[in-house]
């Protein structure tokens, strides 16, 4: 009797899957199965990689994983992945297999988000509960970047019943409702931080400390008004705001920059097909303003990004659309004052461009264990400067799928990017800001190889993942300007640019235990990033400023049931940099000489952090309880970058690196879902 009781369960389990395909979005089927079928919680892991270091990381999770907030962050997640390189304590951005951060297309619903580290990239904009997961990928598709993908994925179903996730810590607050509304319903998230309030004085850049703070808010409406049609609106922005004193030769630094998005999707099912289009509307901005020497300067820079997108998928194949406006402000410094009686006013015009670009997508199978998946695209851009350029994307991926044996995924594609991210980013500040391509520098591309390996063993208890690659890279730019050249009055974007080439080769391993109460990865990347740029006197292959030669992440999670724990260690090589040798005045004006072209390292990063959650309550319906974390157990001050310093008390100068001091900084905070 409980064989063919269990028969049948087995038979309805099946059945349920089956027709549960067959549905629309947002239909919902109960079947009840006795309880003695099911021997084990179905439980994802944190990480599922589907193909090499890529793919869909468990949002729900992430909650385990320590954060300086005591709220889970997925972009500082997603660095603890082999894929993606530290660069130093405040960089946000995100630099996969040897690639730029501008490489990287970080994308909410597939829509851009420029502008996605708060705090210098201490936090990320995106507030996890308003998710519903997080795509990452180390390669981007037919998208026009040359690097990889993050997307932050939105909720595909309209909810059935409020539901609430909020905590409040001693550094932070942050709350999301979902609220049905029938056949729609309205999603709201907004995050503040308070870190001057209890933690002003552990902020510290040198000995100098730092005011922050920073507030952000979601709000998405999804409206189901047929069984075909999904539309979803959505909404986003951020506001930082910072005080910084003493920075480098600087007396202060006062800033702010912002980041928003809204786009409306209308997703639309049919027999054999789904058709989803987006209009949306993307920017971020900077507007930082400094003082040192009796003279003031401001650096203003901002991007628009306004566009269609539109993405067909049929049967075997996939077809999509796309369709961008950009207007930008490169950095566009302004001084007044009388240091050396040099001034800059401005001058640096805003910069207008299109870019269009469509493609198509074919996969099969080839045999019992072949697969191919190939597409094609086309690229058209006008630049600022009214001048076309066209190039065609071609990607191949062929997947060898040996079963137990694991799975073989090789790749070969031409990747094309109109966009370049430049500025001082080996100084921790806000002052990075985009550019167009066009007479600066032709539009970027790239061959990019790689061979990625995927298998789970043990009944899926363990994973190993793998991946070689190497990306021969076009038409690159490189900051070699200084906030000095601002004073001095000598700055403009030309001459603080370097143009070549580059290449960029690596190894990715990740071993992840997915199930049971302990789970975690160990993972190891060895990365090289190299260019040579073709200026008479940088005519040489040298280090990218943001390259890590070798980086060890360990992440680490056991639950206790009534509470869970868990750590993330990271040691990795120092960043490079150019050492100065000697500086010397005339009259009021400093003269800096340098050493040879970032052939200098940083000493190794490291870093540990660890987190619990006690639960007062959990339970599906409702999990309440109590957030510890502690950010930097070691109290290891990481240096940020190296340069001159200004001793205003003894008058005297000094070359040291760069540091950005948060020692010991823990976290208690309460938390509710229901």
């Amino acid at each position: 009797m409980c064989s063919l009781r269990n028969s049948l369960a087995a038979i309805a389990l099946l059945a349920a899957c089956f027709f549960a395909r067959a549905q629309e979005p947002d239909t919902v089927a109960t079947f009840n199965l006795d309880k003695s079928v099911i021997t084990e919680e179905s439980k994802k892991p944190l990480v599922l990689n589907s193909r090499g270091i890529s793919g869909q990381i468990n949002t729900d999770e992430i909650t385990k994983i320590p954060s300086i907030l005591g709220t889970p962050d997925p972009i500082r997640f997603v660095r603890l992945l082999p894929s993606v390189q530290v660069n130093t304590e405040v960089d946000g951005g995100l630099y996969m297999q040897g690639s730029e951060h501008s490489h990287t297309l970080i994308s909410q619903e597939g829509v851009p988000i420029y502008g996605t580290g708060h705090m210098l990239g201490f936090f990320s904009a995106f507030n996890s509960p308003h998710y519903k997961g997080m795509k990452y990928a180390t390669s981007c598709g037919q998208e026009s970047r040359i690097g990889g993908l993050i997307d932050m994925q939105l909720a595909d179903t309209v909810a059935r019943k409020l539901s609430v996730d909020a905590s409040v810590s001693l550094l932070s607050a942050q709350g999301t409702v979902d609220i049905p509304l029938g056949k729609s319903s309205l999603k709201i998230s907004a995050r503040r931080t308070y870190l001057d309030l209890l933690f002003g004085g552990m902020l510290r850049y040198e000995d100098n400390a730092m005011t922050y703070n920073f507030t952000d808010a979601n709000i998405t409406w999804t409206w189901k008004p047929t069984k075909k049609d999904r539309i979803t609106v959505d909404l986003f922005g951020g506001l930082d705001m910072g005080l910084f004193t003493g920075v480098g030769l600087f007396e202060n630094m006062d800033a702010k920059w912002y980041n928003a998005l809204g786009a409306v999707h209308w997703n639309h099912y049919y027999t054999e097909a789904s058709l989803k289009q987006t209009v949306y509307y993307t920017t971020a901005g900077l507007d930082p303003k400094l003082k040192a020497f009796g003279v003031y300067a401001r650096m203003q820079s901002y991007i628009m990004d306004a566009g269609y997108r539109a993405k067909l998928h049929w049967k075997n194949w996939d077809f999509g659309a796309r369709f961008s406006a950009y207007y930008t402000q490169p950095q566009n410094p302004y001084t007044e004052g009388h240091f050396n009686d040099a001034r800059n006013n401005g001058g640096i015009p805003t910069e207008s461009a299109f870019a269009a670009a469509i493609n198509a997508e074919y996969s099969r199978s080839l045999g019992y264990w072949l697969s191919l998946k190939a597409g094609f695209g086309a690229d058209w851009y006008l630049s600022p400067q009214r001048k076309s350029y066209w190039g065609v994307t071609p990607e191949v991926s062929l997947v060898a799928d040996f079963l137990e044996g694991g799975k073989l995924d090789f790749t070969y594609g031409i990747k094309r990017q109109n966009l370049f991210q430049t500025g001082l980013t080996s100084s921790g500040l806000p002052s990075e800001f985009w550019t167009l391509a066009g007479d600066l520098q032709a539009p970027q591309w790239a061959h990019c190889f790689s061979l990625a390996y995927n298998n789970s063993f043990w009944d899926q208890m363990m994973s190993v993942s793998a991946e070689v690659y190497y990306k021969q890279l076009y038409n690159q730019l490189e900051y070699v300007g200084s906030l000095m050249d601002m004073y001095t009055g000598d700055y403009s974007l030309e001459t603080s640019t370097l143009k070549g080439n580059g290449r960029a080769f690596g190894f990715n391993l990740m071993i992840q235990k997915q199930k049971g109460r302990f789970t975690g990865w160990i993972s190891y990347a060895w990365a090289r990033s190299l260019r040579t740029f073709l200026n008479d006197w940088h005519s040489f292959e040298f280090t990218s400023a943001h390259e890590r030669r070798h980086e060890l992440d360990i992440v680490a999670t056991y639950d206790f049931g009534r509470f869970d724990v868990g750590g993330t260690f990271v040691v990795a090589s120092g960043t490079p940099y150019t050492r100065p040798t000697s500086f010397y005045l005339v009259g009021s004006r400093m003269v800096c000489t340098y050493g040879p072209y970032n052939a200098e390292t940083l000493s190794p990063y490291a870093k540990l952090d660890l987190s619990g959650n006690w639960y007062i309550k959990k339970s599906p319906r409702l999990t309440h309880g109590i957030n510890f974390s502690m950010y930097n157990v070691l109290g290891r001050v990481n240096a940020v970058g190296y340069g001159l310093h200004f001793n205003r008390k003894n008058m005297t100068y000094s070359f040291r690196a760069n540091l950005i001091q948060i020692r010991f900084m823990p976290s208690v905070g309460y938390f509710l879902r229901f």
